[in-house]
């Protein structure tokens, strides 16, 4: 098995297998050859996913200073400060598997080809040095006794004692100092040196400054600049362009010497306009592109401003890259149907390669964008207008559109998943594009429909107890039954328990709802110019009043009338009636109750049938005692 092709470079397929399983490194014969090889973010991959699997014996041996120095980058630093834990814990394996497998004096020089100051300044903190005299064993034993409460270390050539916390991570930062004494007295002491006469805070400076420019030769350029990616690119000049751009690598690809390509993405079970499109370009091109994918994600990482080292949020930004580069493609394929009747798979494959090669894939990013800007600005303008928010973006609509403005209102928009809480997905396709206008649409339809269609004061939105827990939709379910009450103007004001009755015995009719009052609510819709969602709003708003009503019973009205009676009572539009929780809260506790009163008999039938086992019974009765108490509560 090689490691690399007939230019030097490592093989997408071997590079899409280590990722997929680390341990595949075992089946490898060229590890001294190959593990050099790896770009910085594929190495630090696998050596995460080797590190869950303890064998990182396998990589740690053979990587270069550089990918070493990329691994502190990208996992032991948190924000702007390094993470003193995970610092020391990489060095504690590296120092370890350099003492199993290299030569004495190895160790001193990767030491010194990454940031000395990096080892000084992660075991500095808590560390305590004081210099020795040899031959002086009083003034050994005065900073012993100085230290008496610490984990201390004298160090082989009798010149320091180094004191630490008496933790994990203190025995760390002795053990780190112990290999590199093993490995070279000279580096042992010039280590303990540097320590004695450090200054924390402008070590961290330092590091971080060089951390930095490491970063953005990754792609993870300074904010404003990573914000130029989420610039939209015109699609006429996205297609009319004929200059290719620069290699997004700066060395040229038949270099034996260039560093190999990350994976593009790969394959999914639906055909990708992106994936035909590569796979018309030559090896070369695609090795190209592959490095521009890698700086693409990268870059795309900064302008969110996730942290480099996170994994999850590296794969979030690889999808979120695929995802607007496949829209970027379709957009120019659905402008050359109408334009030069490009419609033939090939034909599209071949003329999309050939825009790839001409705007690279961040130009077919930015173009791909371009609607994802649209989306945000429309939903930020609609935010910004006051009638859908409060305490956070969209925060007054019902779902699915509150979630869908919050997430579409981000720097990179994304599309909320319907029927889940908190979870986003980025728009792929223009159809995906279709369904996040149509939400916006209806979100300020929705609005328009509250405040114009049915007149709501919107101090009412402020009026409430607890304006966190109010939407729309709630306002609309008032308003609707109001409109409907007889000898009433229609103003709003919460519901009374005779106004429920009431709206309980006659606007339902077998369990629905009478067609009067979806009528009246598509006429409001008409009436603000919003008649295409109307059915929308009839399901959503008048499906939960159904529900509601025909859910509402004599001791419901009963709890709501004794909250009438209270001159205390405060305003409160989100729910049709407060016995619901009170009805939801008793459900849980005699599920509760039932589930202790089971475990309660199936322990004392434990204690009946082993009546021998003293010892067990001893530990069992003790439970069986406080369940029996919890059941009888």
């Amino acid at each position: 098995m090689t490691a690399t092709d007939e230019l030097g470079h490592l093989r997408p397929d071997d590079l899409r297998a280590l990722h997929a399983d680390p341990l595949a490194l075992e089946h490898r014969d060229d590890l001294p050859s190959f593990v050099p090889a790896l770009p910085a973010t594929s190495f630090v991959a696998v050596a995460r996913g080797l590190q869950a699997e303890g064998r990182l014996e396998l990589v740690l041996p053979h990587a270069t200073a550089e990918q070493i120095t990329a691994l502190f980058d990208l996992d032991a630093w948190r924000r702007e400060r390094v993470d003193i834990d995970r610092a020391r814990l990489w060095l504690t394996e590296i120092v370890d598997l350099y003492a199993q497998t290299r030569e004495r004096g190895e160790l001193g020089e990767l030491m010194m080809a990454m940031d000395p100051e990096l080892w000084t300044f992660a075991l500095l903190p808590g560390t305590s040095v004081f210099h020795l005299d040899p031959d002086d064993d009083e003034q050994r034993e005065q900073a012993r006794d100085a230290v008496e409460s610490l984990y201390v270390y004298e160090t082989p050539d009798g010149f320091y004692l180094v004191a630490v916390p008496d933790t994990e991570t203190g025995h760390r930062a002795i053990h780190v100092l112990d290999r590199v004494y093993s490995d070279d007295l000279e580096t042992g002491k010039a280590l303990v040196d540097s320590l004695r006469g450090a200054l924390g805070s402008m070590i961290e400076e330092d590091l971080l400054r060089w951390r930095a420019g490491r970063l953005a030769d990754l792609g993870f350029v300074p904010w404003e600049e990573a914000m130029k990616l989420l610039r939209p690119l015109d699609l006429k000049a996205a297609r009319e362009t004929r200059e290719a751009p620069p290699d997004p690598t700066a060395v040229p690809t038949t270099d034996p010497a260039a560093p190999a390509a990350p994976p593009l993405p790969a394959e999914t079970p639906r055909p990708g306009l992106l994936r035909r499109a590569l796979a018309a370009l030559s090896a070369t091109q695609q090795g190209e592109r592959a490095r521009e994918f890698t700086l693409l994600v990268n870059e795309l990482m900064a302008a969110q401003r996730f942290e480099p080292g996170d994994i999850k949020l590296q794969e979030r930004a690889f999808h979120q890259a695929e995802a607007t580069v496949g829209l970027g493609l379709e957009l120019l394929v659905a402008g050359t149907i109408g334009i030069i009747g490009i419609i033939d798979p090939a034909e599209q494959a071949s003329f999309l390669a050939g825009r790839i090669a001409a705007i690279g894939l961040r130009g077919a990013f930015r173009a791909g964008y371009g609607p994802l800007d649209k989306l945000r600005r429309a939903a930020t303008a609609l935010h910004r207008d006051g009638h859908v928010s409060l305490s956070r973006v969209g925060s007054l609509l019902d779902r699915p559109w509150g979630p869908a403005l919050e997430a579409l209102a981000r720097w990179y928009p994304e599309l909320a998943v319907e029927g889940t809480s908190a979870t986003s997905r980025p728009l792929a396709s223009l159809r995906d594009v279709a369904r996040a206008t149509e939400l916006v649409a209806q979100s300020g339809a929705l609005a328009a429909l509250a405040f114009a269609g049915y007149a709501i004061d919107p101090t009412w939105v402020t009026r409430v107890d607890e304006p966190e827990r109010l939407t729309l939709g709630d306002l609309v379910r008032t308003a609707v039954v109001h409109a409907q009450l007889p000898g009433t103007s229609g103003t709003l004001a919460p519901l009374t328990a005779d106004d429920l009755a009431w709206a309980r015995d006659h606007l339902l009719g077998d369990g629905r709802l009478v067609p009067a009052v979806a009528l009246d609510l598509r006429a409001r819709c008409l009436a603000v110019g919003a008649p295409q969602h109307a059915e929308v709003f009839v399901h959503a708003l008048l499906g939960r009043l159904e529900i509601e009503l025909a859910a509402l019973d004599a001791r419901d009205l009963q709890c709501l009338a004794q909250a009438d009676a209270r001159a205390e009572r405060g305003v409160d539009f989100t729910r049709v009636h407060p016995c619901h929780v009170d009805a939801d809260r008793a459900r849980a506790a005699a599920v509760t109750v039932a589930h202790l009163q089971s475990q309660c008999r199936l322990l004392q039938g434990r204690l009946r049938h082993f009546p021998a086992q003293v010892g067990e019974r001893a530990q069992i009765a003790p439970l069986a005692s406080t369940l029996q108490f919890a059941c009888v509560r």
